[in-house]
């Protein structure tokens, strides 16, 4: 297909919130988040577990790209599935990184392991399990049992992308051309979410989002969000 395959919101919400029970349910960890990629190799539409709000908003803001683990690092890396930080930085360099000093070490990080999801080799979703200094440190039996997770989560994934309604938005996109960022938005809208809430769900600027869905509306031949609601809604006939 011309656009890359992008889960729907609903779709999307409901796997991230299962594989945040499936996780914190089998882990002893302090904290989880989940995420979808975008064509980039970007996190976005982020749900967390546990997690100070305060937390995730600084490594939002200041500390994501300094990241070991930023997912865009790992996207043409088809081997990379459960990635433990401890074993990818030595103990020694952390000293001297601001990742560490500035933002882990106040907020009692021990290790954090991420696990990488991909549908026909490319990465559509990641999570992560964060542990504390007042946990012992992950055993080897606890990567495996994270291994084996990882295996069942990428296979429900590629059976959610195999839906009729997936498929549905999935010939939409195709049909109109839109690119992988396009399709992000469209869903968004086809949920109903003003402007606001789709920029901050894919972490952009209002102005970008209006810019997205002008070249939308363009592709689509509609004028407004609601037109296109509609054209979609009419089913693979419409054009």
């Amino acid at each position: 297909m011309t656009a890359p395959q992008i889960m729907t919101l609903a779709n999307a919400g409901a796997f991230q919130e299962e594989c945040l029970n499936l996780l914190m349910g089998s882990m002893d960890a302090s904290s989880a988040l989940t995420y979808m990629i975008d064509e980039r190799g970007c996190p976005v539409s982020y749900q967390t577990r546990q997690m100070h709000a305060n937390q995730h908003r600084q490594y939002l803001h200041n500390y994501q790209q300094l990241d070991p683990l930023y997912p865009g690092n790992f996207r043409n890396e088809n081997n990379a599935r459960v990635v433990r930080m401890n074993d990818l930085v030595p103990y020694h360099l952390r000293s001297s990184h601001p990742y560490y000093t500035d933002f882990l070490a106040p907020w009692q990080v021990q290790d954090i392991i991420e696990l990488f999801f991909r549908v026909d080799g490319r990465l559509v979703a990641g999570a992560a399990i964060v542990t504390n200094t007042q946990q012992p440190e992950l055993r080897n039996t606890e990567i495996k049992r994270l291994e084996a997770l990882h295996r069942f989560v990428e296979f429900s994934l590629e059976q959610t992308l195999q839906s009729p309604h997936q498929q549905q938005f999935d010939q939409f996109c195709t049909r109109h051309d839109l690119t992988a960022r396009e399709c992000m938005v469209l869903e968004r809208v086809l949920q109903g979410l003003p402007n606001k809430v789709i920029a901050n769900s894919l972490n952009c600027g209002l102005a970008t989002i209006k810019t997205h869905l002008q070249h939308i509306f363009a592709k689509t031949g509609v004028n407004s969000k609601a037109e296109v609601v509609s054209l979609f809604n009419r089913g693979p006939l419409a054009h």
